[in-house]
């Protein structure tokens, strides 16, 4: 393949200058800041700002990655389809050519936030891939929306007498579009559905679009396998409840481009230790507890689902089919035939982003 993801060069567009190492960074210069969720812990967050944008653009990761690992490039060179070799682990994030780039391009600003337990985030009980509740990564995403609505409120508004919200219809400010890769692309799904149950709330934040990449949706493909049929499966509730920190669940591997597995190894913020078993147990309840609220989804935010039929991870017969029951005219399924899992890295990942673009642009015009 010969694809170099990552360049060395020292530019000024490249990032700011690390003082500590003299590096220039290539991510792209986000503005890094954190808050703390509900539970008290620290959440590490990123924004992509662009002047004057047209649309914001959330973006939410996946299992056992961080915002930066799956939605920009990196200091890699793709030397074959079966490995990546590593450049520089200190400066491995890169912006240029990146998704991010593209939507900054395209005149939308982007942020995004390690989830609690993945990242340079705190994890529950200061452990990494470990949860409470799965909603409770849900509401952390929910409060992060409405960090950034308040402040663009905020910017918009002098006068800061009056309340944000109840001004809303007074202060205008871009469209807000919500992505999510795998467990992402459930946590997005998850954020409308409770929202959709608060009337209070699901009119405020702005939502005007809504994209699951390769949702966790459905793992009846990976539920086929052995050792997940007949033991991490079953057995997953007795082990969350007695034994909820132990690691057993292996970490996914991709055979359909194993250079991807090569990515995600190099990176320094990723657990390379199996998730705790309560998490694995939640991870199967966010999956029900989905697919029992859809109903609750609101009719008014248009929905986009880009999946594989060829997923190794979330299975794409049980995407299709929630799609198919959700009570709306206001959606879309965008079916690969050429990919796996990974879209934004994999080959062809750049007309996902093309496709991804396309859709939230004509959105944004609509708004207009």
């Amino acid at each position: 393949m010969g694809d170099i993801q990552g360049t060395e060069k020292k530019t000024k567009k490249s990032g700011a200058l690390n003082n500590a190492t003299g590096v220039n960074k290539l991510d792209g210069k986000p503005k890094i800041d954190s808050f703390h969720n509900r539970d008290g812990l620290s959440l590490k967050t990123y924004a992509w700002v662009v002047k004057n944008p047209v649309g914001i653009i959330i973006l939410v990761h996946g299992l056992n990655t961080h915002v930066r690992l799956e939605y920009l490039r990196h200091n890699v060179i793709i030397q074959s389809n079966d490995k990546a070799i590593l450049k520089d682990a200190e400066n491995y994030y890169i912006y240029k050519d990146s998704w991010i780039e593209h939507f900054n391009k395209t005149g939308f600003s982007v942020y995004g936030l390690d989830l609690q337990g993945h990242g340079q985030s705190d994890g529950w009980k200061n452990l990494r891939t470990n949860v409470k509740k799965f909603d409770d990564i849900v509401y952390d995403v929910i409060q992060y929306i409405s960090r950034i609505h308040d402040m663009l409120c905020l910017l918009k508004k002098k006068n800061t007498n009056f309340s944000i919200h109840d001004n809303i219809t007074n202060t205008k400010i871009p469209p807000f579009y919500i992505m999510g890769l795998s467990m992402g692309g459930n946590i997005v799904l998850r954020v409308l559905e409770i929202l959709g149950k608060s009337k209070e709330n699901k009119n405020k934040l702005n939502i005007r679009g809504c994209i699951s990449l390769a949702g966790m949706i459905s793992i009846d493909e990976l539920a086929t396998k052995t050792s997940y049929k007949y033991f991490y499966i079953p057995f997953s509730k007795l082990f969350a409840n007695l034994f909820p920190s132990l690691r057993l669940t292996p970490s996914l591997y991709f055979k359909k481009h194993p250079y991807v597995n090569d990515i995600f190894s190099y990176d320094k913020y990723r657990s390379h230790r199996p998730i705790t078993c309560k998490l694995g147990y939640e991870l199967l309840n966010a999956i029900e507890n989905l697919n029992s609220d859809m109903n609750h989804l609101p009719k008014n935010i248009p929905l986009l689902f880009v999946h594989s039929r060829h997923d190794s991870a979330c299975f794409f017969g049980g995407a299709q089919t929630f799609y198919n029951k959700i009570d709306s005219q206001n959606k879309e399924l965008h079916i690969l035939d050429d990919m796996d899992h990974v879209l934004t890295m994999e080959p062809g990942n750049e007309k996902v982003l093309s496709k991804v673009s396309e859709w939230i642009t004509s959105l944004s015009n609509k708004a207009q």
